[in-house]
């Protein structure tokens, strides 16, 4: 079954699947190539139920086992756990805020991009204050100037 995306970097996503598709984008892509995750990231679609978290949020130890073992996507069991995890956090923010991205959206701007961060770093795994950076951006956030290396990595994709 073809699952789609739910996000355009460089946009503010429609729903909360949209965030995490994008947090997990930002994680893989971490010490990889964009075009690496861009290449697998159907398959991250399938596996990961089209990003709905609270079916990520459901999987279990034997589901990041499975999907460390799974040729689709990259198989890489710790960043493939923080995703599960972070799934859990967005549901159990959502629950606080209506949605995670009404939280994020309030976050940023009631205390600015850097505490945001701050704060995504502390609740979410696999997350550094750098790494919240480029999500944030990612995500359409205000963030201030960004390097042409971060807008060519986590920005829009050439048309």
């Amino acid at each position: 079954m073809a699952v789609t995306r739910n996000l355009t970097p460089g946009q503010r996503p429609n729903n909360d699947a949209g965030y995490l598709e994008m947090m997990t984008m930002v994680i893989f892509m971490g010490g990889l190539s964009r075009q690496v995750v861009e290449n697998k990231w159907d398959g991250f679609l399938n596996a990961f139920d089209g990003f709905a978290p609270a079916k990520v949020a459901d999987f279990t130890a034997e589901d990041v086992e499975r999907l460390s073992e799974d040729a689709r996507i990259v198989r890489n069991s710790a960043k493939i756990n923080a995703v599960v995890k972070n799934a859990r956090t967005m549901v159990d923010t959502a629950k606080e805020h209506a949605t995670f991205g009404q939280w994020l959206r309030n976050k940023v701007q009631s205390e600015g991009a850097d505490a945001t961060c701050k704060a995504l770093a502390q609740k979410f795994s696999y997350i550094s204050e750098n790494s919240a950076l480029r999500y944030l951006y990612a995500v359409g956030e205000d963030v201030g100037d960004v390097s042409d290396k971060v807008i060519k990595k986590y920005g829009a994709r050439p048309a």
